[in-house]
């Protein structure tokens, strides 16, 4: 019996540093928290292009493979610039099934990789920049003893990136 006086006496003498260390501990996990939060909520909202060609269409889809709605305002081509009055809508979370297409670049040196810089803008009005780059082969095949040749185009993502951009 004595034993819990005593435990009970010190928790009466020493309530208010306890209840400090209660309160220190909460502000703690609560700070915690919120930077848990805001990390989820970027990787919730990202942002990410993915460029295929498409050999049945000679165009190259963009395909928006991130979370949240993308428009395409414009795009850089090797000797081509194309700005859109109206933005182009890529819809998030449709798969393959949501995608811009776009030409592929004319008047391409075999063998010699090329740019595409994308304009994007996500539905909270983010600016973003998407940068792909491709390569033309020149493919040769025999069928039925003709020699037939013709141009694949690879394409790839390096990166997407937040930037602020204008149209001059």
């Amino acid at each position: 019996m004595k034993f819990i006086n005593i435990i009970e006496n010190f928790l009466n003498l020493h309530k208010i540093w306890l209840d400090i260390l209660t309160l220190i501990g909460a502000f703690v996990f609560g700070f915690w928290q919120i930077l848990i939060n805001k990390r989820l909520t970027k990787l919730q909202d990202y942002v990410a292009i993915s460029a295929v060609p498409d050999s049945r269409t000679n165009k190259i889809n963009l395909i928006n493979v991130g979370k949240i709605n993308l428009y395409l305002f414009g795009f850089d081509l090797p000797k081509k610039k194309e700005r859109f009055k109206k933005p182009r809508l890529i819809s998030a979370g449709t798969g393959d099934t949501s995608y811009y297409w776009i030409d592929p670049p004319m008047d391409l040196d075999i063998e010699k990789e090329f740019e595409i810089t994308l304009y994007l803008e996500d539905e909270f009005r983010k600016k973003w920049i998407s940068e792909i780059g491709g390569r033309a082969n020149k493919i040769t095949e025999v069928k039925n003893n003709k020699k037939i040749e013709y141009l694949q185009i690879i394409v790839w993502s390096y990166k997407t990136y937040k930037k602020k951009w204008t149209f001059q």
